[in-house]
């Protein structure tokens, strides 16, 4: 055995593409459509119609996706 090692995950601050709000103790989210760093604020579950299946699933969605 090499040696025991401490292995923690890495927390590196991210920030809302939105409104810049940054944070180093939570967790990023992304926008299922331009996969951008959100916050929670600034996402939305949307009803997305899927073209394979035929069927509507829910997506988070930033508020500037959801606007275009």
């Amino acid at each position: 055995m090499i040696g025991s090692m401490d292995v923690t995950p890495e927390r590196s601050p991210w920030i809302c593409h939105i409104c810049d709000f940054t944070s180093e103790t939570t967790k990023s989210r992304t926008c299922e459509r331009c996969y951008r760093v959100t916050c929670p604020a600034h996402l939305q579950k949307v009803s997305v119609y899927n073209e394979q299946t035929g069927l509507y699933v829910l997506e988070d969605v930033c508020v500037a996706c959801r606007i275009q």
